[in-house]
């Protein structure tokens, strides 16, 4: 298969922790809650001989993870490394990973300097939405087809199975 085509959609915002559910809000004071959201759309797709037909499309569910990082954390630059670990540990694409961690990272910076101490009273929210297409090519599709004719040479079926 060819290289995979990776589309990311991020959308990062502010929310009041008393709008979220109790569990994800428990933090101490001088510290940052970071929910991630992730979502992937995964396409498959047969590009060989002329002709371009779509597989397989995968939605994955929603994968939500919780982040608390100590304000000394965020102001030293460890932000980022621990927002890419985040978003690894839900087995996000590297490439998502680099585009998103540093855009996270700095909102998140950016917050706790407007807020200061009394940042575990807001959450940062990341959404982030990850489109994968691959492309099944020519030799990937011929190898396949070699495959599926050897399997269903050694199989006997039965025609009156078929009939409906």
């Amino acid at each position: 298969m060819a290289l995979s085509k990776v589309g990311c959609s991020l959308k990062i915002y502010e929310a009041k922790a008393n709008y979220l559910s109790p569990a994800t809000t428990v933090a101490a004071t001088g510290s940052a809650i970071i929910q991630i959201r992730s979502n992937l759309r995964y396409h498959l797709f047969v590009k060989a001989y002329g002709i371009e037909f779509l597989v397989d499309k995968i939605i994955t569910p929603e994968f939500v993870t919780r982040v608390i990082m100590q304000l000394d954390f965020l102001l030293s630059g460890f932000s980022v490394m621990i927002v890419s670990n985040a978003l690894a540990n839900l087995k996000v694409d590297a490439r998502v990973i680099d585009y998103s961690s540093l855009r996270i990272a700095n909102f998140v910076v950016d917050m706790a300097k407007v807020w200061g101490v009394a940042i575990s009273d807001f959450i940062t929210a990341a959404e982030v939405l990850t489109d994968q297409i691959d492309y099944i090519r020519e030799e990937e599709f011929d190898r396949i087809s070699r495959t599926l004719n050897l399997e269903y040479a050694h199989c006997s079926i039965d025609n009156s199975l078929l009939v409906m």
